[in-house]
């Protein structure tokens, strides 16, 4: 369970900052500046002021993402069984997928407090340049985030069902559609969400495609699983057979096809298209739309972490 809700809140949270620094560039620059007394050599002074609607989206935004990637941090430690070796990942030169992971995790999550607190107003001063620059520099780490949580399951090579090629497409769609349901979720739940309409209008449309590119992504996910179970009877094919048929027919398929399919992919998309259609933009159907997203994204991960199976066992369990 902790590497689950590492792999979910990380990935909700890494892609909650990339909708926000996109969004953040977006800001026009006349709205977030001041001018402040005394001249520069070069021009006025003017620095990076946010106003108290700006406030309203981004800073608790910002803050429930910090939270959820620091909760992430805490799973992977728990998970790792003692808190000093995951700062033994900064400090180890070693080249892997876990290193590469942890530092950009850290670097999101420092580069994620420092606009928080920007966008808050609790640091005072800095340049609406430097906010800026802060933005660019989160949107990649962020995305390389959101990469990670998928190449994590997949560098485990020995377990059939995570080494298939699309699980990295679906994790990082769904880490995206999940951290555009977080943002629009946080919004909703206060007044940014009513006064920012036109943005989460577009949120929402966004949203919907990710959804449709991230079913098709699970279909070939399958399609490919269903390949491999089809394979020669070797241990690893016996693997993937055992592996594809828990996860569609096991203990868990139920999760599966309700929680993730029906209540993760279908339902939030019809809401999602009722909310495009509708012009009163109700509250709670948005609201609904992102708890739906949110719940099919930990279900996701938990049936296919929980319906991974090594060769081995898988031989010994076939007899």
């Amino acid at each position: 369970m902790p590497i689950i809700l590492y792999l979910f809140l990380g990935g909700a949270g890494s892609g909650a900052c990339l909708v926000l620094a996109v969004a953040g560039l977006f800001v026009p620059r006349e709205r977030v500046i001041v001018v402040r007394s005394g001249r520069a050599r070069r021009g006025v002074r003017t620095a990076f002021a946010a106003p108290s609607a700006y406030r309203s989206l981004f800073a608790p935004a910002y803050a429930c993402s910090l939270v959820a990637m620091l909760l992430g941090m805490l799973c992977l430690a728990a998970d790792l069984g003692r808190a000093d070796r995951l700062l033994l990942l900064l400090v180890s030169p070693t080249f892997s997928h876990i290193a590469v992971g942890a530092y950009a995790f850290a670097a999101c999550f420092v580069l994620a407090l420092v606009l928080a607190l920007a966008w808050a107003g609790v640091v005072r001063g800095v340049s609406q340049g430097f906010v800026r620059v802060a933005e660019i520099l989160l949107i990649p780490i962020a995305l390389i985030v959101m990469v990670y949580t998928g190449l994590l399951l997949q560098s485990l090579a020995a377990v059939p069902l995570w080494a298939v090629f699309w699980l990295p497409a679906v994790f990082v769609l769904s880490s995206l559609s999940c951290g555009i349901a977080l943002v629009a979720g946080v919004a909703h739940l206060g007044s940014a969400g009513a006064a920012f309409a036109p943005l989460f209008r577009r949120a929402v449309f966004a949203d919907a495609a990710v959804i449709v590119l991230e079913a098709l992504s699970v279909a070939a996910f399958l399609v490919a699983c269903a390949a491999a179970a089809g394979a020669s009877a070797s241990g690893t094919a016996q693997a993937a057979a055992s592996s594809y048929t828990e996860l569609v027919a096991g203990a868990n398929a139920g999760l599966w096809w309700f929680g993730f399919a029906g209540m993760g992919l279908a339902l939030p998309l019809l809401l999602e298209v009722v909310l495009l259609s509708d012009e009163a933009k109700p509250r709670g159907l948005a609201l609904a739309a992102s708890a739906c997203v949110l719940l099919g994204g930990f279900v996701m991960r938990f049936c296919i972490v929980e319906a991974g199976m090594h060769p081995v066992i898988a031989f010994a369990a076939g007899g």
